[in-house]
């Protein structure tokens, strides 16, 4: 049967790569991967200044941090829609990974600092498109950079992460807000300027629509307009998938993309999917 490179590649040699990807994050406006190079154990930081890197299917359970210091998987184990493994995730975050969507409980049973925290409710906007969201109060303009909005509003405080996500819910089922975007609709939005007219106005009309129905004070719209990318783009970038070998020319990166220049056009890359992954970066 007949196998591109690529593909020939993937199988056979994305093991190999010289670094694994422990985490990738915004710096405020920088963008930071945190690497483990795999033959001398070293843990570095490096940001991100071209767009040439091969990268593997296989993903690794990145292990944890114990203060500074990088405490690896036991186990090695294959990991994918996390980027731990369930005995990592315990030793350092929680039990129960799912609870980061859907939390089962206020801390009382988990005993994890993360269920218990105070959390926010905010309303992003995407260009033309809003969401409702919820994000720990210590970072939540972290959240919504790694997101990619350009401006956000906080609706309100809630004392745990599980009373937060049920309010999220209603708000969002009572006022006909989505809770996410699909990739493809938020990319489109990159090839026109942002308009802040008309978000101000549907800034204004949430803001009367929760003081309303839900009796919240919302606060002041902030807008997030440092993302080291110039905007619009001429076209629409294309989303390729994360393994394999990618060249091109780096435009930027905004929220949780890289885009770069292709012969074909525009790309774009999800870093937010390379975090265990295996790569090496030129």
């Amino acid at each position: 049967m007949f196998e591109r490179a690529d593909e020939v590649w993937l199988r056979e040699t994305s093991r190999s790569l010289p670094f694994h990807v422990l985490g990738f994050e915004w710096n405020g406006f920088d963008p930071t991967l945190t690497l483990l190079d795999r033959t001398s154990g070293d843990v570095t930081e490096r940001g991100i200044d071209s767009a040439n890197l091969d990268v593997s299917e296989v993903k690794v359970c990145v292990g944890y941090f114990e203060g500074d210091r990088h405490v690896p998987c036991a186990r090695e184990a294959s990991v994918a829609k996390f980027h731990q493994c369930a005995e990592c995730a315990g030793e350092s975050f929680i039990p129960h990974q799912e609870c980061v969507f859907e939390p089962r409980c206020d801390g009382e049973e988990c005993d994890s600092d993360f269920c218990r925290r105070e959390h926010v409710l905010y309303i992003a906007f995407h260009g033309s498109k809003v969401k409702v969201g919820m994000s720990s109060s210590r970072r939540v303009e972290r959240r919504l950079i790694e997101q990619g909005a350009d401006g956000f509003a906080i609706l309100g405080a809630y004392p745990t992460r599980r009373r937060a996500r049920t309010a999220e819910k209603e708000i969002s089922s009572r006022l006909r807000i989505p809770q996410f975007h699909r990739q493809d609709a938020l990319l489109r939005q990159l090839t026109a300027p942002v308009d802040t007219a008309a978000i101000e106005e549907r800034y204004e009309d949430l803001r009367n629509a929760t003081a309303s129905h839900f009796d919240l004070e919302v606060e002041p719209l902030r807008w997030l307009p440092g993302y080291p990318i110039e905007l619009p783009l001429p076209q629409t970038p294309l989303l390729v998938g994360l393994p394999g070998m990618h060249r091109g020319e780096l435009l930027g990166l905004k929220g949780r993309w890289m885009f770069f220049r292709t012969s074909g056009g525009i790309r774009a890359l999800d870093m937010s999917d390379l975090t265990s992954r295996f790569a090496n970066l030129r």
